[in-house]
């Protein structure tokens, strides 16, 4: 059996360790450990200074027990946050790569979980994304058709916190 002092298990303990940040399960249970983690020490640490069964021990008690039921309540929520954030990060690496249908059927799925707010929005930043960068493409093409003006008014036309924005910006730059 090996030591937990020998440097290879540990080098293998810190690797697994870092590993398991880049995955979005572990990432969320530690951001929610974290977030009640340190007011539930601060509190107990708190608590034990004072006399047993006093009214400020007691009241630590309570916001002890209060922290604990939070915890349990994020926790249970964790399988589908995480649902969540990968649905939303796999449109948004769709959007980047310019596939917007296919990253708006990746944002129906929420649906499916309750969120169609969420799931609203996604698709009309989707929507927008799409229509900006075939506004590009359109202008683009009349830059190459040397119709300036007309590929300045298209170009003026994309909103500037699309991703084809910073692009339409560039080129209406280049244009002058």
């Amino acid at each position: 059996m090996p030591s937990i002092k020998n440097p290879g298990v540990k080098l293998l303990m810190v690797g697994a360790l870092v590993v398991g940040l880049f995955y979005l399960p572990v990432r969320e249970f530690l951001k929610i450990t974290f977030i009640m983690g340190i007011p539930f020490v601060f509190v107990l640490g708190y608590m034990f200074r004072q006399r047993p069964k006093s009214l400020t021990w007691i009241l630590s008690l309570i916001l002890l027990a209060g922290i604990l039921v939070g915890y349990s309540n994020l926790l249970s929520q964790l399988p589908e946050r995480i649902k969540v954030r990968a649905i939303i990060s796999e449109g948004g690496a769709l959007v980047a790569e310019g596939h917007y249908q296919e990253a708006i059927k990746e944002y129906e799925k929420l649906a499916r979980l309750d969120k169609e707010e969420t799931m609203k929005s996604k698709i009309e930043t989707a929507k927008k994304e799409q229509q900006a960068a075939y506004n590009l493409a359109r202008a683009q093409t009349l830059i190459e058709q040397h119709k300036i003006e007309e590929a300045r008014q298209i170009l003026a036309s994309i909103p500037p916190q699309t991703r084809a924005g910073h692009e339409a910006a560039r080129l209406i730059k280049t244009l002058k």
